[in-house]
């Protein structure tokens, strides 16, 4: 089990842990994007103490295989989300990314036929 766990932790650390933090570093506007990163950061160790307070609470209504089932459909549906909300951002520069995110009522750059 102890294997298993540090297995986990080495491909998730080569693969998605990165991920949130380099998008987050994208996303925003220069002029707001350190305030932005707080508050991203902040909901993300949030999450985590959402997920650690919930769980032995859970496991006791669930089990155990049921709660990793919950937290599993939760982050399934959150991942569709963001697959269908989020616009590539890979090959762009900071200022095209940026327009990405301009509010405007027409996006032609963006591709919502994701879903």
């Amino acid at each position: 089990s102890i294997a298993c766990m540090w297995l986990y932790l080495v491909f998730f650390g080569f693969g998605m842990a990165a991920i949130p933090w380099t998008l987050n570093s994208e996303i925003y506007p220069l002029e707001i994007r350190s305030t932005c990163v707080g508050i991203a950061t902040t909901a993300n160790w949030l999450s985590n103490l959402l997920v650690s307070a919930t769980f032995l609470s859970a496991e006791k209504i669930f089990s155990r295989p049921g709660t990793f089932w919950v937290y599993s459909f939760i982050s399934t549906i959150g991942g569709l989300w963001l697959y269908c909300t989020l616009p590539e951002t890979s090959g762009k520069s900071l200022e095209e990314i940026e327009q990405l995110f301009t509010p405007r009522t027409t996006s032609p750059n963006v591709d919502t036929t994701a879903c």
